[in-house]
């Protein structure tokens, strides 16, 4: 045989070789993805089966659980300011704010369109309906427990409810933002309380916003209030919806832009 056959035979031998390595590699990529894949799908077959679980658990709590003053349970949200019980209110445009009160974006919110929004709700020209939620408590709920405040969103939002019985909601709700934790310390109970009184809760309303606290009082509110978060599909806080339309972070975060929607929406 020449060397000529025999180099074209070796060619031809390294080739195939090369080819059935190439074929080993992709079929071992292809299993991979086919294991990834798979892991994939019990995820995502884990998390719809878990979803009426959780469904389940909210529907455990009670329609009629207890409500801070003025709160009903057709939103289970607390409105602020005079514009609600104007005369002319059905032309006063009602914005609705839903927050979580560890979400540093809704600290971000609060600090560049707090003040425009107060100044508006003073004036009656917008119903302000703000609408807590508490799903941070679940992202954070390491962090939180590492630094002895778990469930602080919730603490919060009872304390918020705690401090509309006592007539002072504005004024805690700005101390909450102002005062809010660098994220995942969360809030404790004692600063809560602190809140209440540089909100102007003093002596024995004071104690029953403690009493009120301490005892978990609205936490039936707080649960139907997350519930009603997770049925209406509000996907991130702050959501602002003015009027039934939900707003761009643009308009919500600009006093400018907020006023104008808000201007807008008013009806002669």
């Amino acid at each position: 045989m020449s060397e000529e056959n025999l180099s074209a035979k070796a060619a031809k031998a390294a080739a195939a070789a090369a080819r059935n390595a190439a074929a080993a590699v992709e079929q071992k990529r292809q299993r991979k993805i086919r294991l990834i894949g798979g892991a994939v799908v019990v995820l995502i077959m884990g998390a719809l089966i878990a979803i009426p679980t959780l469904s389940n658990t909210d529907a455990v709590i009670p329609a009629n659980a207890a409500l801070p003053a003025g709160v009903t349970s057709d939103t289970y949200g607390v409105k602020v300011g005079p514009a609600w019980d104007a005369p002319d209110a059905d032309k006063i445009p009602i914005l609705q704010i839903w927050e979580d009160f560890q979400c540093p974006a809704c600290g971000s919110f609060e600090a560049a369109s707090g003040v425009i929004l107060k100044g508006l709700i003073d004036a009656g020209k917008v119903r302000v309906e703000y609408r807590p939620t508490i799903f941070l408590d679940k992202n954070l709920l390491a962090q939180n427990t590492a630094a002895g405040n778990p469930n602080s969103s919730k603490r919060a939002t009872l304390a918020f409810g705690c401090a509309v019985d006592a007539g002072a909601e504005i004024d805690y709700h700005a101390q909450l933002f102002a005062n809010q934790p660098q994220e995942g310390a969360g809030y404790s109970e004692d600063a809560l309380i602190d809140f209440a009184q540089t909100s102007g809760i003093t002596g024995d309303t004071l104690v029953t916003f403690t009493d009120c606290l301490k005892s978990e009082k609205y936490a039936g509110w707080v649960a139907n209030s997350y519930a009603a978060f997770d049925s209406e599909g509000v996907s991130s806080t702050p959501t602002g919806i003015l009027d039934g339309t939900q707003l761009t972070g643009d308009v919500l975060f600009d006093p400018a832009q907020l006023t104008a929607a808000i201007e807008a929406a008013t009806k002669s």
